[in-house]
């Protein structure tokens, strides 16, 4: 069975509605494997940051002005306890310090229109940014079974906003999550997890996140992609730990599975 941790600012509701037992990850990432080099614009570190993603994701960007902090033009990754201290902290701290219960390890996943902006208000007009997955094989899992879950620190503010979303074989975005900045809240909105609720600044800071996917019978293919859109000299959304599982593989004509567990990570 699988086990999910209580994080400091998990909403008790996520943990109720949300599927807790996944039999098997078909997919994972940790971003330990992204290759950090030196600073640009920011205080300077030697191994701390980079533009490319592990092998086979993609960041994109659509900024109105393209001259801000170099770092964080649209997703990147970096230094968890770098980014804190660059940024000034301002309370990432509590995702980035595992002393204090931060889930964040090693190098994390950023999105940073706060950071961007301190360089010419490059974030005023508008800072849009969108994080993909490589293609998941989805061909030998069966039909609504599927969770993806991950680490996450979300800060509200402004116009800031940002969702989850899927895609099957290049089909349309089919919406997991939806985070609404209201001043410094946030509407969350799940409808798969039937989760419609207000949470205050800083109660989604650190958390681990589970979610359904409608994953329909017979697709070959799933990517994940999350985007933050509308955002201007705002705050942060930063991802870990990702996970995708299953709890049902397909059968075949005789109900006996049409793949084994160690054929589908051979293909991963």
């Amino acid at each position: 069975m699988a086990m999910t941790r209580l994080t400091l600012c998990v909403p008790l509701l996520l943990l109720i509605a949300a599927p807790l037992i996944a039999d098997e990850v078909i997919f994972e990432e940790d971003f330990e494997s992204v290759v950090l080099g030196p600073n640009v614009d920011e205080a300077a570190g030697a191994k701390v940051w980079s533009a490319e993603g592990p092998e086979g994701w993609v960041a994109e960007f659509d900024l109105a002005a393209e001259n801000g902090i170099t770092e964080w033009k649209g997703w990147s990754f970096a230094s968890a306890d770098w980014w804190k201290t660059v940024a000034g902290d301002q309370d990432r701290r509590l995702f980035t310090d595992p002393g204090a219960g931060g889930l964040a390890i090693g190098t994390v996943a950023i999105a940073d229109p706060d950071e961007y902006d301190d360089a010419n208000g490059a974030a005023g007009p508008g800072y849009f940014t969108w994080l993909f997955t490589p293609p998941i094989p989805m061909s030998n899992v069966g039909p609504d079974s599927v969770t993806v879950q991950f680490d996450s620190s979300w800060r509200p503010e402004d116009t800031q906003n940002a969702r989850l979303y899927v895609t099957f074989d290049g089909g349309n975005e089919v919406d997991i999550l939806t985070m609404k900045s209201l001043g410094i809240d946030t509407e969350f909105i799940a409808k798969h997890d039937k989760i419609d609720e207000l949470f205050n600044d800083l109660e989604n800071v650190n958390e681990t996140l589970v979610f359904t996917i409608p994953n329909p019978k017979g697709a070959k293919e799933m990517t994940v992609v999350w985007e933050m859109t509308d955002a201007t000299n705002d705050w942060w959304w930063a991802i870990d730990n990702v996970e995708v599982s299953t709890s049902a593989f397909a059968v075949d004509a005789d109900g006996k599975a049409t793949t084994t567990w160690a054929e589908v990570k051979r293909r991963q």
